[in-house]
């Protein structure tokens, strides 16, 4: 039977939207005020690499427990919480007056952005399948956008205002549009009262397909966090131009993600998965091994585009497979992707070290690889269309 989209649906998806549009501009905002705030605290590289270490470990140390919180408090709860203290807590970071406190900020900041990421995902999922058909990756796109929102206005705000103010007026606006959204968000989604295990172990597919979306996640934080200084270092591209990868790495993700239900419901996730990571494969070899910044720049682009809906569709099918836990999936597999995002960049740090740049970013070839050949887990039934699609 095929399935209508009612008002209240496209409401909700509007608003699951909005919100990942948020949690994008909340960390875009954040990453224009790292340098800010290394200067206020005069914090050394490995102080600051400690204090952004606090931010992961929040976001790990939530993930898993937003499974159960959602359980027991529902979906929209859990969103209007976490979605307003991600906010709020933005305010506090330029502001804070001692180092140990910045790192408690920063624990709670990473534990409220973790928290909510999951719980969007969760209730994206859901919307989803209410749905019948894929939306997750467009979902996934506003968050792109709103990283990249975030990081634009970030960088215009400090050129006019002080950074507190700045980001005082930013999380105003950002705790707004939650507020608002979360007016259209249906409980009865993922509705509180779930009286089942407390953070249950994940079970083999889960986990499986928890270690593909962390591959993806490796290699898209080596990537993001290596593009500018391969380029600099290894191609000699001016300074002025190194972020040109991290930037055409980012719009072709976001790009990717606007596409990618489409071509989802066309060649299913499996396929999707498995080709965008052979195409992100490939090129990423061929601009290491031609080694030249015209070949290396669109290479990244090309593995933007590959890269982009791994964990979407991850996300996705890890909930359609859990209907009577969903969040306690989406939980699971946002832990292992997470991991993923600390393990990238520190292993490709140790590999260069020890070999050079070109054979670090190397390991974002396998890596790729990695992910085709686990693309099999993404297997799961077919959605239905709703009328009118």
């Amino acid at each position: 039977m095929l399935r209508v989209e009612s008002p209240g649906l496209r409401r909700d998806r509007m608003a699951i939207a909005a919100l990942f549009l948020v949690n994008g501009a909340v960390f875009g905002t954040w990453a224009t005020h790292i340098p800010v705030v290394k200067a206020v605290h005069a914090l050394s590289p490995s102080v600051l690499g400690l204090a952004l270490l606090a931010l992961a470990a929040g976001a790990l140390t939530a993930m898993p427990a937003c499974g159960v919180a959602m359980g027991r408090f529902g979906a929209r709860r859990v969103l209007g919480v976490t979605g307003l203290a991600f906010s709020g807590l933005l305010a506090l970071l330029p502001v804070m007056p001692h180092t140990a406190g910045l790192f408690v900020a920063l624990f709670l900041f990473g534990a409220s952005g973790g928290a909510m990421d999951v719980a969007m995902n969760a209730h994206g999922s859901a919307v989803e399948r209410q749905f019948g058909r894929p939306i997750l990756s467009s979902l996934h796109g506003m968050w792109s956008l709103g990283g990249l929102i975030g990081a634009g206005l970030g960088g215009l705000g400090l050129a006019l205002l002080p950074a507190a103010i700045e980001a005082a007026i930013l999380a105003i606006v950002f705790a707004g549009i939650v507020l608002a959204a979360i007016r259209h968000i249906q409980p009865r989604l993922i509705a509180a009262g779930n009286d089942g295990p407390k953070l249950a172990l994940p079970d083999r597919r889960t986990v499986a397909i928890g270690a593909v979306v962390m591959f993806a996640f490796m290699a898209e934080g080596a990537l993001l966090d290596w593009s500018a200084v391969y380029l600099r270092e290894a191609l000699d591209v001016p300074a002025s131009s190194a972020g040109l990868g991290f930037a055409v790495f980012s719009g072709a993700m976001a790009i990717s993600r606007f596409l990618g239900d489409r071509i989802r419901r066309r060649v299913g996730p499996v396929m999707l998965v498995a080709g965008g990571a052979l195409l992100a494969a490939a090129s990423l070899a061929l601009g290491i091994a031609l080694n030249h910044p015209l070949v290396a720049i669109p290479a990244f682009g090309l593995a933007g585009l590959g890269l982009a809906n791994v964990a979407p569709v991850g996300f996705s099918t890890a909930s359609a497979r859990s209907a009577d836990d969903p969040a306690q999936a989406v939980a699971a597999v946002a832990t292992l992707g997470y991991g993923g995002v600390l393990i990238g960049p520190v292993m490709l740090g140790f590999v260069a070290d020890a070999t050079s740049l070109s054979g670090a970013l190397s390991l974002t070839v396998g890596l790729c690889l990695l992910i085709a050949c686990g693309a099999g887990t993404m297997r799961g039934k077919r959605f239905r269309p709703a009328i009118g699609q």
